[in-house]
């Protein structure tokens, strides 16, 4: 193994490891100071007349009026860490529940498996899967999240147990519109959800439900103020509508629409900010109050990316934290949030995810295939050599139609050898009207030399 090879590995596991004590053992380190910190902060808040007008609308009044809690906890990975101010990031697989519509702009083929230590005993389980076929992606999600209830008499010997759940899976779809060489496209897509919550008879009885659901989303990306050289486009615009759908016993789930921009200043720095407007579709029953999130992404090396984001939607305002290492086709990512119901003594709001890389069913491979055909086509343009530089871009087009540069330089290409055809004609032209007798002559001189000769 080369120098540079055992290096690399080596920061990775150190940055993989400090991530983990950051991440896991502060919480319980630092747990006095952070929860004196919050609450002096959400105090301040919650006296505020201004986060009283925008965001409480009325604070706790208008909280918990929806149904499955499960589809307003995020998945994890970059949008858990950049406190879900994803809706135009868009860019791993956390996103397929951010935006429907990025499946379609996604770099690669990824499974991802998440664990979540929601609050006490309360955990979250997920997968994702998302793959795409030019432009069109598909992928679809699955949550479960279990809460464990344990009955005991007065001398605490077990009495009963029971576990109340919910289960949320979705299927995805999507496609990128009118992309071309110098427009990323106008992405579109939708999931097709059903949500089910289980509660034991011995908690509460016939309260059981299930309800179908669908997201919209759409994504656009565009270059604005880019300071550096890169493909990719720096800003982003994305909006979605999550949760819509039938009422389970009356009661609405989480629905809302969100809208978000983000921008990228510098090649490893993304900024993000959405904001939510949450919907019931419940008749007579107040919406939840008004939400927005703001977070941040650095790439602080090419295999290490740490996030942070803030998230206020009513009295709980919340913070997340989050890094990611990247190996060669597996993704290790934490998270850790803190809001007003984590404890800080254990591992709530805990997330770890794996997401594994499958590749990108050969377009890299076919991109620079058709960068090459182009590059070539253009040299033997320069060269004079029109046949072959017409033959080359017309290969170039084959892979990729809407490849602008190479069907423009491919007309150039074809007036030229039309030019050059014409002036052949020309040339024969004047050979007709020339004197006969005079090629006649012509024609007797040269074999009078070849006699000679």
């Amino acid at each position: 193994m080369s120098r540079r090879c055992k290096r690399r590995n080596v920061y990775t596991v150190l940055a993989l490891s400090g991530m983990l004590l950051l991440l896991g053992s502060s919480p319980a380190v630092l747990a006095d100071s952070w929860s004196e910190f919050y609450a002096e902060g959400s105090g301040l808040l919650a006296d505020s007349d201004v986060w009283e007008s925008v965001f409480t609308q009325g604070g706790s009044r208008q909280t918990g009026l929806t149904v499955f809690p499960l589809l307003e906890i995020p998945l994890g990975g970059e949008r858990e860490s950049m406190g879900t101010a994803y809706t135009a990031v868009a860019r791993d697989l956390s996103a397929i529940e951010a935006n429907p519509a990025a499946t379609s702009t996604m770099a690669h083929t990824e499974l991802g498996l998440f664990h979540r230590n929601y609050i006490a005993d309360t955990s979250v389980e997920s997968a994702a899967y998302t793959t795409r076929f030019g432009d069109l992606g598909v992928g679809g999600v699955a949550r479960y999240l279990h809460v464990p209830f344990t009955g005991r008499d007065d001398r605490g010997r077990q009495t009963l147990s029971a576990r109340y759940s919910e289960l949320s899976a979705a299927a995805n779809i999507s496609y990128n519109f009118f992309r071309s060489h110098r427009f990323h496209g106008l992405s579109v897509g939708m999931n097709a959800k059903v949500a089910h919550r289980s509660v034991p008879e011995i908690i509460a009885p016939d309260q059981s439900a299930t309800s179908f659901l669908v997201d919209a989303g759409a994504l656009v990306r565009f270059n604005f103020l880019k300071p550096f050289v890169s493909r990719d486009r720096n800003a982003a615009f994305g909006i979605a509508a999550r949760n819509f759908g039938t009422l389970a016993r009356d009661e609405s789930p989480p629905a809302h629409v969100a809208a978000g921009i983000s921008y990228r200043p510098l090649r490893p720095i993304t900024v993000a900010l959405d904001a939510e407007m949450p919907i019931n579709l419940a008749p007579d029953t107040p919406s939840a109050p008004f939400a927005v999130a703001a977070g941040t992404s650095i790439r602080i090396t090419d295999f290490f990316s740490a996030g942070t984001g803030v998230r206020l939607k009513g009295g709980n305002p919340r913070v997340s934290l989050g890094g990611n290492v990247d190996f060669d086709s597996v993704s290790l990512a934490v998270n850790y949030t803190l809001d007003m119901v984590t404890q800080m003594s254990g591992p709530d709001n805990f997330t770890i995810e794996a997401r594994f890389n499958f590749g990108d069913r050969g377009r890299s491979e076919r991109r620079r295939e058709l960068e090459d055909l182009y590059l070539e086509g253009v040299e033997a343009l320069t060269a004079g050599e029109l046949e072959r530089a017409v033959s080359l871009l017309e290969q170039a087009i084959e892979i990729d139609p809407r490849f602008e540069p190479a069907e423009e330089t491919l007309q150039n290409a074809r007036r030229a050898r039309e030019l050059e055809e014409q002036m052949r004609s020309l040339a024969d032209l004047e050979e007709l009207d020339r004197d006969p007798g005079e090629l006649l002559r012509e024609d007797e001189d040269e074999d009078e030399d070849d006699d000679d000769e």
